[in-house]
């Protein structure tokens, strides 16, 4: 099977302040059409070129898009690190291969005690894509090692770990317990197993 894995973190990355804007534009009940002008024409996210807007628009709404109403609420009003880890799972849920990196090689470091990634780590994690997959096959080397540069930083900026040269430190998240209680009894296992760094009974 040749799933559809994309490349997005390279030029999307986390997005956090981003996000929260066009969540808190949302909550406050304006239609798609007003936030598209808001984002594309009044560049409330302060970005140079019109198609960047667009891209980091429509990245954001198609994240969004995975965050049902309590995890949305929770995202605009919880603590910062609580709302980090929820668009990293909003993330997670949209891009497949994202999702397998975390499960593959984040989770595997938590269960064997070993926090450190090492950019090796994620690039035999690529070298295996490329065997299985495709799409991943055709793409350059240079987007590879960009796309594993992406990979670790979007778990900085997600407060999920602290970069450390060419290295990443794994830190156990501190999340709100009824945001944690929720996605423990209504999300998917195995994707809530990687954000937490353990596996469920």
């Amino acid at each position: 099977m040749n799933k559809k894995y994309t490349t997005t973190l390279n030029t999307r990355p986390f997005m956090y302040r981003e996000t929260k804007l066009i969540a808190s534009l949302i909550d406050e009940g304006l239609d798609e059409d007003l936030i598209k002008v808001k984002v594309v024409e009044d560049n409330v996210l302060g970005l140079q070129s019109k198609d960047r807007r667009n891209r980091f628009y429509h990245e954001i709404k198609k994240r969004l898009g995975h965050l049902d109403d309590f995890l949305f609420e929770h995202f605009l009003v919880s603590d910062s690190q609580t709302s980090k880890l929820i668009l990293l799972y909003a993330i997670s849920s949209k891009d497949t291969l994202f999702y397998e990196w975390m499960r593959e090689v984040v989770l595997d470091k938590w269960l064997t005690l070993d926090y450190v990634i090492h950019r090796h780590d994620t690039l035999t994690f690529f070298d295996k894509k490329v065997e299985q997959n495709e799409t991943v096959g055709k793409w350059k080397d240079s987007t590879i090692e960009r796309l594993a540069n992406a990979y670790h930083q979007t778990l900085v900026d997600a407060e999920y770990a602290s970069s450390e040269d060419e290295k990443i430190r794994l830190q156990r998240p501190i999340i709100a317990p009824d945001v944690e209680r929720y996605l423990k009894r209504n999300k998917e296992k195995q994707l809530v197993e990687v954000l937490l760094g353990e596996v469920m009974q």
